[in-house]
Formats: C-alpha cells, sequence, structure tokens
C-alpha cells in the first residue's frame, strides 16, 4: 500500500514535472519566436527607413546638381551678349537702342529668358525686354529691391575682376573663373512672380575697347519658375509630380529644395514625391513572421532571405541612383558630370593621349516645340541622341548638357580630316526628317564647333570654351556647319579685312563662356 500510494505521489510529481517543462520549452519557443518576430519587425523597419531616407538623399543631391546646370546656363547665354566687345560700344559707351532690342531681346527669342533688364552703374534701367518687347525706360531699378540687392553684388564682382590697362579699364579673363565669381545668380521675386535670375557686367571680350572708370553696366535677365521651366528641369530628372510651393518655407526630412533669395529669404521649395522603396516590403514581411509558429528553421529561412532580398532592393536602388546621377534621363546620353569626370581624366593623359571636344547645338529645335509641341520635342532629342551614337560609335563620349545642346569627347578622331568628315557625317544624319507616330515629320539642323587638345590647351574648362566659342560663331555665320576654334582668329582677322577698308579697330565676334 505505501509503495502504491508513493508510486502514484511520483507519478503526479513527474507528471507536473513534464508538464512544466512542458510549458517552460512552449513558454522558451514563443519568448524565442516573439523576440525574433520582434528582431525581424525592427529591421524591416530600420531596412524601410534606411531605404526611404537614401531615396531622398539622393534625390536631393541629383536635384541640387540639375539646378547648378541651369544657373550655369543661364549665364553662358547672358555672356554671348555681356562678354563681347561689340555690347561695351553700342550700351556702355554709346546706348543703341537698335542693338539693345536684337542682341538683349535675343535672350527671349533664343533662350527662353522671359525678362531682361540694361541697368546704368547709377541703377537706372536704361531698357528692359518682356518677351520680344523692349522698352526704353529711365527709372530706379531701387522699386525692385530683390533686383538691387543682384544689381548690387554683380558691382562688388566687377571691382574685383577690373584691371587698369592702357586708355581705361578692362577684365580679367572670365574662362578660368566659375560662374559664381563673375556673375550674380539668385532667385528672385519680379511682378508676383519666382525667377532664377543672374547679372553680370557688360565687359569686352577682346583688348580692342577699354571700359570707362566708375560703376559697370550691368545685363540682369531672369526665368520665370513657371511650367515651361518646371517641365525642362524635370526633363533630366524624371521625378513624379514636381512643382514648386511658395508655401513652404520649410524642409525637413521629405523630398524638396528650399529655395532663398540672394540676403537668405525663404521664397518657397521646389517640392515631389519621392520613389521611396519602404512601402513594399511590409506585404511580403508579415507572412514570413507568422510562420515562425510554425518552424524556428522556416522563420531563419525566411530571415535570411528577406534580409537578402532587403539588401538586393538596396543595392538595385543605388544602382538606379548612381545611373539617374550620371545619364541624361530623356535621351540616355553622358550628362554634364559624366562628361566633366571623363574629360578630367582625358587631360590627365595629355599629352600622350589627345582628343578633341565637340560641341554641338541643333538649329530650328525651337521651332520644332513651337509647332509640334513638347513631346515632339522630346522625340527629336531621343532620335538626335540615338543618330549621334551611331555615328559616334564606340571611339568617343556623346553627352547632353541640356536643352538641345550636346557635346561630344572623341578620343579615337583626333585629326582635322578626319574630324571634318566626322562633323559632315553627324551634320547629314541630323538633317535627315524625323517622323513622328501622328505621320507628321520636322527637320532640324546640327551646328558644330571643335577644339584639339592638347593643341588648344591641356584645361578642360578652357577647351569646353574655345569649342563653344567656335559653336556659336558656327550658329552665327550661317549654321549647319563646323568651325574649328583654332580657326577663329583667322576668320575674324578676315571678316575684319572685308568690313573695314581702312585700318581700324573693330569689335569681336561674341563669345560664350
Amino acid at each position: 500500500m505505501a509503495e502504491q500510494h508513493n508510486r502514484r505521489y511520483t507519478d503526479r510529481d513527474d507528471g507536473q514535472s513534464r508538464q512544466r517543462i512542458s510549458s517552460l520549452a512552449f513558454l522558451l519557443a514563443g519568448l524565442l519566436i516573439a523576440v525574433t518576430s520582434v528582431s525581424l519587425l525592427f529591421v524591416g523597419y530600420i531596412a524601410t527607413q534606411a531605404s526611404d531616407e537614401q531615396a531622398i538623399r539622393n534625390e536631393r543631391r541629383l536635384f541640387h546638381t540639375t539646378l547648378a546646370d541651369r544657373e550655369r546656363l543661364i549665364v553662358r547665354e547672358m555672356a554671348a551678349i555681356a562678354r563681347w566687345d561689340m555690347s561695351v560700344e553700342k550700351i556702355v559707351l554709346d546706348f543703341d537702342y537698335e542693338f539693345v532690342r536684337e542682341h538683349v531681346g535675343s535672350l527671349w527669342l533664343n533662350h527662353g529668358h522671359n525678362r531682361s533688364l540694361v541697368v546704368s552703374g547709377e541703377g537706372r534701367i536704361l531698357a528692359e525686354t518682356f518677351r520680344d518687347y523692349t522698352h526704353i525706360s529711365n527709372r530706379s531699378l531701387s522699386e525692385t529691391p530683390e533686383l538691387m540687392n543682384l544689381l548690387e553684388q554683380a558691382q562688388t564682382l566687377y571691382s574685383q575682376n577690373r584691371v587698369r590697362v592702357p586708355g581705361g579699364y578692362s577684365y580679367r579673363s572670365i574662362q578660368s573663373l566659375a560662374p559664381s565669381e563673375f556673375a550674380a545668380i539668385s532667385f528672385v521675386e519680379i511682378d508676383g512672380k519666382i525667377a532664377l535670375a543672374a547679372a553680370m557686367p557688360i565687359i569686352p571680350d577682346h583688348e580692342t575697347v577699354r571700359l570707362p572708370d566708375g560703376e559697370p553696366t550691368i545685363l540682369i535677365s531672369a526665368k520665370f519658375v513657371d511650367e515651361p521651366f518646371l517641365r525642362d528641369l524635370n526633363a533630366q530628372l524624371s521625378f513624379k509630380e514636381m512643382a514648386f510651393s511658395r508655401t513652404v518655407t520649410e524642409i525637413q526630412d521629405g523630398p524638396g529644395h528650399l529655395v532663398n533669395n540672394i540676403k537668405g529669404e525663404s521664397l518657397g521649395a521646389f517640392v515631389w514625391v519621392s520613389e521611396t522603396r519602404g512601402d513594399t516590403i511590409w506585404p511580403t514581411v508579415v507572412p514570413v513572421i507568422l510562420l515562425l509558429s510554425l518552424a524556428l528553421a522556416a522563420l531563419a529561412f525566411g530571415i535570411a532571405w528577406r534580409i537578402g532580398k532587403l539588401t538586393t532592393s538596396l543595392q538595385a536602388s543605388e544602382r538606379q541612383n548612381r545611373y539617374l546621377a550620371l545619364h541624361d534621363t530623356l535621351s540616355g546620353l553622358a550628362n554634364r558630370l559624366q562628361f566633366n569626370r571623363v574629360l578630367a581624366s582625358s587631360v590627365k593623359n595629355l599629352p600622350a593621349k589627345p582628343f578633341a571636344v565637340i560641341h554641338c547645338d541643333l538649329d530650328e529645335f525651337k521651332a520644332v516645340n513651337d509647332t509640334h509641341g513638347h513631346a515632339a520635342g522630346d522625340e527629336v532629342i531621343k532620335t538626335v541622341a540615338k543618330r549621334m551614337k551611331e555615328v559616334v560609335g564606340r571611339g568617343g563620349l556623346v553627352s547632353r548638357l541640356g536643352g538641345d545642346e550636346f557635346v561630344i569627347l572623341m578620343r579615337t578622331i583626333t585629326d582635322r580630316k578626319g574630324l571634318r568628315e566626322l562633323s559632315n557625317q553627324l551634320i547629314a544624319s541630323i538633317a535627315q526628317p524625323i517622323e513622328f507616330a501622328e505621320g507628321a515629320e520636322a527637320e532640324v539642323g546640327l551646328s558644330i564647333g571643335i577644339s584639339l587638345a592638347p593643341d588648344q590647351g591641356a584645361d578642360g574648362e578652357a577647351l569646353v570654351a574655345a569649342a563653344d566659342a567656335a559653336l556659336y560663331y558656327s550658329k552665327q555665320h550661317g549654321r549647319g556647319r563646323m568651325v574649328f576654334s583654332s580657326d577663329l582668329p583667322a576668320l575674324a582677322k578676315s571678316e575684319l579685312d572685308e568690313s573695314v577698308p581702312e585700318p581700324a579697330i573693330a569689335a569681336g565676334a561674341a563669345s560664350s563662356i
């Protein structure tokens, strides 16, 4: 009886012990599953946040680079007029209305500038253009305080770069200067509209004229931040729902770029919807967590699989962002950043490996947009990019700087004869009609300027500036042609010989930065 009693109590104690162990095992298993599940949720949350934050940082960096390109572009367009001996003669020394109307007004016609002003050293507006209308004025620029601030900064830059020469004053070469070192650039408010504006002094490009003493005559030009501006800016970015908001005055962690005037006062912000990837993670993570209750092995496999997938997603996102940072979204060509990197690398290999910089610009492209719309203009850019790549092949890098402006860095063909043949092939290829889906077609031309390295120097910016000057000469003398930068002095002399029967000092042709 005692043995049966003791055995009965022992069996009960063993059962209670097994039950406690089983409960503890279930508790530990449940705790392990809970800890693992919480850990996975935390990893998913961190990965989501990191992916979103990295995507936004990359978008901001890409936007800043693209906006800087637009600032340099507006200065370069203005410099074609502001840095010109003829402008000094016809505006600074002897104001010529017809000259102002034709050349300052061309900033709207050729480049879409919405407002351009010529301002005297005393801050009086001598002339201002609205689209194709030029108005002679004599009112004070102080009525527009933000433009007055821009004028004062441009005057300060002028005093830093002005040099004394026999007979008056001149200006140091701007080819070695960044745009911000000789031009004031800022967002401003004009007539209730936000605009990207630049101001630079009217200065000579050669030693044929002299500037008088005193404050300089300033050219101010602006592009409104409107739908065409946003569309052109976003052509390289392809951001979702990009817009400009005047009510947004502060950017925290979200996508956007704050815009201030020259005094640092907020004018609004560029905003867009970020292409983040974080919201795609959770629908697949949650089912994996539910499977933890069935098998810890499946959980471990699921964690490893998910981490690998998250890493792959982040790597894919990073690769895509790197590609977008180095390529033009519309044409698929290399963008300015990639071109500048390849140019710097090529300059380091001089003189062992010479190369050529071929600057190209489409003729009659604006007419395509005006006649057929911007969608047709985009199709023209894509077709031109394809044709250029087919002609150039693997021997050179074809890049799109923006708008209808292209530049080629050619390494395999560096002799004048070969470059002339290549240019003729490019001009002939681009001149072929371009058909659209609706059956319509358009024709554009191509003007080309070429500089050779190391013949024209071993400085990247100087080579680009030389090719740009040759391109400008080509555009101004018939279009649909190519010009070597090394031929510009002879061409300019030939023009002088034809236009000046007796020895005289003639104004040089305009050049761009």
